[in-house]
């Protein structure tokens, strides 16, 4: 009798020990199963994360064989957005340009012609040409945001302002160069073509 009693005991342990350890087996393969899918996922991330290029445009204007507004990629150089615009034109003036210039969002690309710089090659410093509000890799590079400097400035850049077209951009040149300069952006309202009503337009995009 007592031989049985102990072999129920034995039986008992045996069941409750391969009991314990099937609890331990799943708990243990069930959190390490998770482990590794969460490293698998995490990983996948990382790789996507790695392969994620950061894009942006820049609008290219003046000497290059097709100007117009392009998607450019984190590090791009100036010469890139040139060479994507079709490369410089003939007429183009590379003196003075900063090829290795690196890229940013809504950058505004001006290639000057050799008419151009010989213009202005005489009158402005890169000082005075950073003023206007189109950025002239010729000279140098900048933000978009500056006023447009009306006693510097180019046609293609007067004609950025409203209400301002090619015709009163020369006529504003014209005035400049017959009266030395403007004193006050008030003067403005003695070029012929540009009364008050455009004036108080462009009064706060202009400077002197």
């Amino acid at each position: 009798m007592k031989i049985f009693k102990n072999k129920k005991i034995y039986i008992l342990g045996g069941i409750i020990l391969l009991f314990t350890f099937i609890l331990v087996y799943n708990f243990y393969f069930e959190n390490n199963t998770e482990a590794k899918e969460e490293i698998v996922l995490n990983t996948a991330t990382k790789e996507v994360k790695s392969t994620k290029v950061n894009t942006f445009f820049v609008d290219v204007k003046g000497s290059v064989k097709k100007p117009g507004v392009y998607k450019m990629k984190e590090n791009d150089r100036v010469i890139d957005a040139i060479n994507v615009a079709g490369g410089l034109s003939k007429s183009a003036n590379t003196s003075n340009i900063n090829l290795s210039q690196k890229l940013k969002s809504e950058m505004v690309i001006y290639v000057y012609n050799d008419t151009e710089i010989k213009e202005k090659s005489n009158k402005l410093s890169c000082d005075t040409v950073c003023q206007d509000n189109v950025i002239e890799v010729n000279n140098c590079i900048q933000d978009t945001n500056d006023l447009v400097n009306i006693n510097t400035a180019s046609i293609e850049e007067l004609i950025t302002l409203d209400g301002i077209g090619a015709s009163k951009a020369q006529s504003i040149i014209e005035y400049r160069k017959n009266n030395g300069g403007f004193k006050s952006i008030e003067e403005l309202k003695n070029v012929s073509g540009i009364g008050e009503s455009v004036y108080l337009k462009i009064k706060d995009k202009i400077t002197i």
